[in-house]
């Protein structure tokens, strides 16, 4: 199994770490969590006491209450650790100083795999920064593609949709009267559904005069024309 787990020494405070007595496993975590993760100086009695990262200061009676061992227990446990070279133990009159060997190993893994994780995130990235330019470039080719679509439409393209329409509506003349006009309506919006204004003529028969014609023969009938015409034109737009 590889891979470790972030352990907070919060679990020091659980009742079931509190539980008594430990485990060797258990007590092997101890240790790893009593071990100071940074080289610091304190006071011990009159005598400033100076630890390295990964080392701390205890006694085999402070063992014995945590781990709720007995004393020959304590030291068959911490000589066993001394051969197995998984910590290093010296002792004088006042103190036992323990330091956990390879102690970079149980705190420095995310550390160590960082470079080999920055390597494959910068190996990704032209990838990815090719693939984003190709979207953009499909992006642009779309919208170029759609403003074609909204082009004023061909004779040819006219004529081929009434024709699937079996349309009444004369093309040429659907063409010439909006072409002529600039491709607007009678309120000078510009036609954005060229099929649907067919579709309107349809609906009055197919016919209907060019703006030149328009203007010399304006009456109140041809202005009444174009209103409905527009409301009927609104009307199947909703519809």
């Amino acid at each position: 199994m590889i891979g470790w787990i972030c352990l907070s020494r919060k679990i020091l405070d659980c009742y079931l770490w509190e539980d008594k007595p430990f485990s060797k496993g258990q007590a092997w975590i101890d240790l790893l969590l009593m071990a100071s993760h940074e080289k610091k100086r304190f006071l011990l009695g009159n005598d400033v006491v100076e630890i390295d990262r990964g080392s701390f200061i205890t006694s085999e009676l402070k063992l014995m209450n945590r781990w709720g061992w007995s004393k020959s227990k304590v030291r068959s446990f911490l000589c066993l650790l001394e051969s197995e070279k998984m910590i290093v133990k010296k002792t004088d009159s006042k103190k036992t100083a323990i330091t956990i060997v390879n102690y970079g190993k149980y705190q420095d893994l995310q550390t160590a795999e960082r470079p080999q994780k920055d390597r494959e995130q910068t190996a990704k990235k032209p990838q990815k920064d090719t693939i984003n330019n190709e979207n953009n470039e499909n992006k642009k080719n779309k919208e170029k593609e759609n403003n074609k679509k909204k082009d004023p439409p061909t004779l040819e393209e006219i004529r081929a949709y009434c024709k699937e329409r079996n349309s009444c509506v004369d093309a040429d003349k659907f063409f010439e009267y909006f072409d002529t006009g600039g491709w607007v309506d009678s309120k000078g919006n510009k036609v954005k559904n060229w099929k649907q204004k067919i579709i309107t003529w349809e609906k009055y028969g197919g016919n209907r005069s060019s703006p030149q014609t328009q203007a010399t023969k304006f009456t109140n009938f041809e202005e009444r024309e174009y209103n409905e015409l527009d409301a009927l034109e609104n009307q199947l737009a909703r519809n």
